[in-house]
């Protein structure tokens, strides 16, 4: 078959939406699908055997106004992507409430073609001008691209707990959680402090990790506090955006921009602990491929409510509110102060949970399913 892939950037971006796309692409490309992948052109495409990128020139005045990334396609782009979706079988895309996917919905309800949407994002926390925006988009693009659906998958139950209360979906509605790449993500065979001397660290004193884009929703003032809080406390940041942590001037912190995924994993190996303070999530990618390398996480609940994992493989950062600073230094803490042999225990057992229940093979024929017109 013939697939369309519509996402709003490619995986250069950094976007943990566009690496799940790029891993279900491949997959499906790999069992004898073409995908012809269309994107914003603002990022590099991804060279995937059978996949074809189609760039789209887009407008981004939205995103350097509000922070908000909202590419809009020009026109030529959108029938360029007609033009896609006519000599398609099916089309598949990832998040609802953009633009190109709103148009792209449409067209393969113009054109009798298959639509699948992968869901990952619910509820996002806006300043306050740009709420009534999202809340129109959730309300009219979000409806109508999800509601006309042969399938929807949503990464995590709180995504779809959410988006059911906006559309009451609920047949074509399913849960499938993203998978994790166990070839690259896995434990290593060298100990903690090997690991963290290697990659240049202090290997007696602990080190935290943040991974993601460095923008208010990630909750990046929240790590600026607790790397005040405690100096002592080594911290690693990977990622990028408008906000500059090598600005604060903190000497245990060691800002390292964007890298490469599989790049990711010696600093997964030689962490304690990822530390994600986000005000909102589906269910972030990054932890799954940290677990995987036996890395625990300290989220916020409504971050972990996104998958099954038992309350021993978390733990829990304290949501926004009074002494909310001190309180996630207790927790933090209440981690990196456990004896060794319960953290040990900890990271086997994070590992193991990865390793049984995150399957990109699984999702990937999930998807192939309905946009072959079956059931998985």
């Amino acid at each position: 078959m013939r697939l369309v892939l519509v996402t709003h950037f490619y995986p250069s971006r950094g976007g943990g939406v566009e690496s799940v796309a790029a891993q279900l692409a491949l997959r499906m490309a790999a069992s004898g699908d073409e995908v012809v992948w269309c994107a914003s052109d603002c990022d590099t495409p991804p060279q995937i055997p059978g996949v074809r990128c189609e760039p789209m020139g887009s407008f981004h005045g939205i995103e350097r106004l509000s922070g908000f990334p909202y590419p809009l396609w020009s026109v030529a782009s959108l029938r360029r992507l007609a033009r896609c979706v006519r000599e398609a079988d099916a089309v598949h895309v990832h998040d609802s409430i953009y633009a190109s996917s709103l148009a792209a919905a449409l067209l393969a309800r113009r054109y009798g073609k298959r639509l699948v949407v992968t869901q990952h994002i619910g509820d996002v926390p806006l300043p306050l001008l740009l709420r009534p925006c999202l809340a129109l988009a959730n309300r009219v693009a979000a409806h109508a691209v999800l509601q006309g659906a042969h399938a929807v998958a949503f990464i995590s139950p709180v995504v779809r707990q959410h988006f059911q209360s906006l559309t009451c979906g609920r047949g074509h509605f399913h849960d499938v959680p993203n998978g994790v790449d166990h070839v690259t993500f896995h434990p290593g065979p060298h100990a903690l402090t090997y690991e963290r001397a290697a990659l240049g660290f202090d290997p007696q004193r602990p080190l935290l990790l943040f991974v993601g884009r460095f923008v208010p929703n990630k909750g990046l003032a929240a790590v600026h506090a607790i790397a005040s809080a405690r100096p002592d406390w080594q911290w690693c940041m990977i990622g990028q955006g408008r906000e500059r942590p090598e600005a604060w001037g903190l000497p245990n912190v060691r800002v390292l921009g964007q890298i490469a995924q599989a790049a990711l994993v010696p600093y997964y190996r030689a962490s304690d602990l990822l530390v994600l303070p986000s005000k909102s999530e589906g269910f972030p990618l990054v932890v799954q491929e940290a677990m995987a390398c036996g890395l625990p996480a300290c989220v916020p609940a409504h971050v972990a409510a996104g998958s099954t994992m038992s309350d021993n493989l978390w733990q829990e950062l304290p949501a926004l509110g009074a002494n909310v600073i001190p309180r996630s230094v207790v927790a933090i803490a209440a981690c990196l102060d456990a004896p060794e042999a319960s953290q040990s225990a900890r990271r086997n057992a994070c590992a193991a949970f990865a390793a049984a229940h995150w399957n990109w093979d699984l999702a990937a024929r999930t998807h192939a399913a309905w946009l072959h017109g079956g059931t998985p």
